[in-house]
């Protein structure tokens, strides 16, 4: 399968995109012997990442999406 084009998006859209990138790199797992498993995103994981990166926006426009962008890709790899 061809892997299409990244569709255009606005600085707003593009700065939430790379903030939760960034935010997932310090996401935490379970470790059992049955494998690692990712952990939902926490308030720290998202607070540590703005601390060092003031945002450009209210935190609660930022939690909203990241929280829901972290439920989607769990979803996914659940499927």
């Amino acid at each position: 399968m061809a892997v299409p084009d990244e569709p255009e998006n606005d600085p707003v859209t593009a700065y939430l995109l790379i903030t939760f990138r960034n935010i997932t790199r310090g996401r935490r797992f379970l470790t059992t012997t049955a494998g690692a498993f990712p952990l939902p995103l926490s308030a720290r994981e998202i607070s540590d990442w703005l601390e060092a990166h003031p945002p450009a926006m209210p935190r609660s426009e930022i939690d909203e999406v990241v929280y829901t962008l972290d439920a989607l890709c769990l979803a996914e790899k659940d499927d």
